[in-house]
């Protein structure tokens, strides 16, 4: 089929699809979900539903160029950060249909320019479910004391990938979502596919589907026609946020990532091994399944499966979601930052087309629904306190006859009580459990347990300062104690206080990140960053 006779017939899918299908009432219900979208002078969204391989909706609201008064189109480049990532998989499940690339590979067989891993081989599938430990370059760039308004490049990301010689964690013992994996699958297509990564998957990807708005950019400074400009709101107006994504990123349409929508769902029917392969959870060393596929999440909502992905960098937002069962897929970009557009706009939009054989979006919105109770006011202060969770910390507290949760260093929320043990937190939309373990209050939340703990108060802060050293990343910071404070300090970002971590013994956050400092014969010998996809990444101590 030529360029343009796959125009025509995709155009036709819009014309018989999108205008049959947008029913007032329904346009009207997905209008108030973007209620604040459609000023005329703000930043927008572009929308768009895909029933049955046609499109049943397409609509678009707001600016593209606030600057230029541009307004948001179909056709509007946009940066999908990394819902991009799926593209990746699929060039990887391609080559390994071809036999060019073996799963279970070492990545050195592509890229021996990486180190040996004391911690062991990485393989190919672990890179695609974020289980091989290998640090974010992001995190660790900024830890090396790198600003987010820094042009981050592709060549940036691999140095820090060559420059690590540990992981953060031994390979497939954990999952961690890490965007230096997704650039070293990048470079193995390279590699096994004989073309640079952008070249490839527009001849083997993006020209055969017929997305031809659609590419990888390599070059940062690349200036792009009509495209999308990324906005963040603050003190009542917008600003121009962050641009350009870290190395190769990929811009698309909305037109084109609904016809990817669709044929994304027609392979899947069709059982096409390649797409199929895409749609696998992950599995850890000890059997645990990891809800990640090709680049792709996996997950339940109103008892279906859902494939999907999001996207955000700056003031950029993208989301593809699929239905496979129902043959429905939702997209949505945002450039202002929205982010209640992918957790909680996108499923609205959803629920609109699902019907009424879907049933209700799931376990936690079950208890939501349950009617409150009134638990004892003694029952309710036993499970006041601090616990430590997910490497990070909860506060639990009560105010009058209710229940307060509050995430270290935001407000407090309140909890609705639907049992003794059973709580649901409006503004987390997600339950907390309560348990006993020994005799003690356990805190269970999204599939973490926390545990109750005293606060940490730190000793004499003089023994925490000092010069720390990172070889790997030729990175200093000088710790400083003054006037009953800790501060940290790093040439290029500044300076920032450090406020002692109440869950954890000699842990202090502060802009700059979350520092563990370690002691060895009870002198403190250096610090670690520590992060979900940065492990512990230590600072030595200068003598």
């Amino acid at each position: 089929m030529t360029k343009a006779n796959r125009i025509i017939a995709f155009l036709s899918l819009f014309a018989a699809g999108a205008c049959a299908a947008q029913e007032p009432a329904t346009a009207a219900k997905i209008a108030a979900i973007f209620a604040n979208a459609d000023s005329g002078d703000a930043p927008g969204y572009a929308v768009a539903v895909a029933l049955d391989g046609k499109v049943v909706f397409e609509k678009t609201y707001g600016l593209a160029s606030v600057e230029y008064g541009a307004p948001f189109t179909p056709s509007t480049p946009f940066n999908t950060a990394s819902l991009s990532k799926q593209f990746a998989g699929l060039a990887v499940s391609i080559l390994v249909q071809q036999g060019k690339v073996g799963l279970d590979d070492d990545i050195r067989k592509y890229l021996p320019e990486l180190p040996q891993y004391a911690e062991g081989k990485v393989t190919v599938r672990q890179l695609l479910h974020h289980t091989s430990g290998i640090r974010d370059c992001y995190a660790v760039l900024v830890a090396a004391g790198w600003r987010w308004d820094d042009a981050f490049t592709a060549d940036d990301c691999m140095r820090t990938a060559i420059a690590q010689k540990g992981l953060a964690f031994a390979p497939g013992t954990r999952y961690a979502y890490s965007n230096t994996e997704y650039r070293l699958l990048q470079a193995i297509v390279a590699a096994a596919g004989g073309q640079p990564f952008p070249q490839w998957t527009k001849e083997n990807i993006f020209r055969p589907i017929g997305m031809d708005s659609t590419y990888f950019v390599d070059d940062y400074s690349k200036i792009v026609r009509n495209a999308a400009m990324p906005y963040s709101r603050g003190g009542g107006v917008f600003r121009r946020d962050l641009q350009q994504d870290s190395g190769v990123y990929m811009l698309s349409t909305l037109r084109d990532l609904t016809r990817w929508a669709i044929h994304f769902d027609r392979r899947l029917a069709a059982k096409d091994p390649v797409y199929l392969r895409m749609t696998e959870p992950g599995a850890l060393a000890d059997g645990g399944k990891v809800p990640y596929g090709f680049g792709l999440m996996l997950d339940k909502d109103r008892g279906l499966d859902i494939v999907f992905h999001t996207g955000a960098w700056g003031g950029y937002r993208a989301n593809i979601r699929l239905y496979p069962a129902r043959h429905l897929s939702v997209v949505a970009l945002n450039n202002a930052g929205d982010n209640d557009m992918n957790p909680k706009k996108v499923p609205q939009v959803a629920a609109l087309f699902l019907g009424e054989g879907a049933g209700p979006p799931g376990k936690a919105a079950s208890l939501r629904d349950v009617p409150t109770v009134k638990p004892a006011p003694a029952l309710l202060r036993g499970y006041a306190g601090l616990y430590r969770w997910k490497d990070d910390a909860i506060v639990i507290s009560v105010e009058g006859d209710r229940l307060m949760s509050q995430y270290l260093g935001e407000e407090k929320v309140p909890a609705e009580a639907k049992s003794d043990t059973e709580f649901w937190v409006p503004a987390y939309r997600a339950p907390i459990y309560f348990s006993k373990k020994n005799g003690a209050p356990v805190l269970v939340f999204r599939s973490g347990e926390g545990e109750q703990v005293e606060p940490f108060v730190p000793g004499a802060l003089e023994a925490y300062a000092g010069t720390y050293y990172n070889d790997d990343l030729a990175a200093q910071y000088r710790v400083e104690a003054k006037d009953g404070k800790l501060s940290m300090r790093h040439f290029r970002r500044g300076d920032a206080v450090l406020t002692p971590h109440p869950a954890y013994s000699d842990r202090f956050t502060g802009d700059m990140g979350t520092v563990q400092f370690v002691e060895d014969g009870g002198e403190v010998v250096g610090f670690d960053f520590v992060g979900e996809n940065l492990g512990r990444l230590r600072f030595a101590k200068k003598r």
